[in-house]
């Protein structure tokens, strides 16, 4: 049996609003070790060599978002705080090697 092609290599997950369950179906090798390390599932069928499907809850699945456009002051914004954070975080003793002293 050859390798399936990159256009063979497709994803399906399906639900629907009486259940609380997604269903996946997957030939996308990189999302079967996904889903098998990560959240810890197993597949619920095999399809050959090439295809598994999954059963997770449907919160799990997060609906697509058009990503953030940030301003330029909301941009420096950030970019400030974080700056911020990364001065406090340097300036904490830390817990290795303290004496809780001076000598």
């Amino acid at each position: 049996m050859s390798r399936l092609l990159k256009t063979e290599q497709e994803t399906i997950i399906n639900y629907n609003n009486a259940e609380d369950t997604a269903y996946i179906y997957t030939c996308s090798v990189s999302l079967m070790q996904h889903l098998e390390k990560k959240p810890g599932l197993q597949p619920t069928a095999t399809h050959g060599r090439y295809a598994r499907e999954y059963e997770c809850p449907k919160s799990w699945i997060k609906k697509p978002r058009k990503p953030r456009q940030l301003s330029e002051v909301q941009k420096e914004k950030l970019r400030l705080r974080f700056v911020e954070k990364s001065i406090l975080r340097r300036k904490l003793p830390s817990a290795v090697g303290d004496s809780g002293g001076e000598k």
